[in-house]
């Protein structure tokens, strides 16, 4: 479980080395329902939380690996993600409804992109969820010199060269392609 309790910090602070299985974060669940993208190792985080009264400060890195297919080519392969992230905790407030309080309005802990607490732990799972899919790249290549598939028969070009005979230059839109190539070189 992804939890720092409060009373194990200390003035020193807290240091921690914690492993959890992505299935068990909600959040995770939610992005590799659809098997696009599989959490292939445990998730381990590091961190290290501080206390200042009621705030606790804390600094972590977070690591995993993940399976999910090349843009370009669409073969699936692993890749090492991490990421380093920092949050704030505060205990939770209850919200004021009072129309006495006129503009003077306390904002919540979800207000200000804190992490709330109540209680005596500070559940961290939600913002390594978030940090670890940020980590993720939206448009993932299985290496810088993938060449993709043939757009017209499929071919994976990593494997072989595929078979088809280059595009007719006389086409509707062979004109496009002169003034492009004209376009760059001047």
């Amino acid at each position: 479980m992804l939890r720092i309790h409060i009373g194990s910090i200390t003035e020193q602070g807290l240091n921690l080395d914690l492993r959890e299985d992505a299935a068990a974060l909600p959040m995770l669940r939610a992005v590799t329902d659809d098997g696009a993208v599989i959490f292939t190792r445990p998730i381990h985080v590091r961190i290290h939380a501080a206390i200042t009264g009621k705030t606790v400060l804390i600094d972590g890195k977070a690591e995993s690996a993940v399976r999910m297919p090349c843009r370009r080519c669409l073969e699936p392969f692993d890749m090492k993600i991490d990421t380093d992230f920092s949050a704030i905790a505060l205990p939770e407030v209850p919200a004021i409804n009072d129309p006495a309080a006129g503009d003077d309005i306390e904002l919540a802990a979800k207000d200000m992109e804190v992490i709330a607490y109540s209680g005596d732990s500070i559940d961290l799972g939600d913002e390594i969820a978030q940090q670890l899919i940020m980590a993720v790249p939206f448009n993932p290549l299985c290496r810088d010199t993938c060449k993709g598939l043939c757009d017209r028969c499929g071919e994976n070009l990593n494997n072989k060269t595929c078979q088809c005979q280059p595009q007719d230059e006389n086409g509707p839109f062979a004109v496009l392609k002169t003034r492009a190539f004209h376009n760059n070189q001047e």
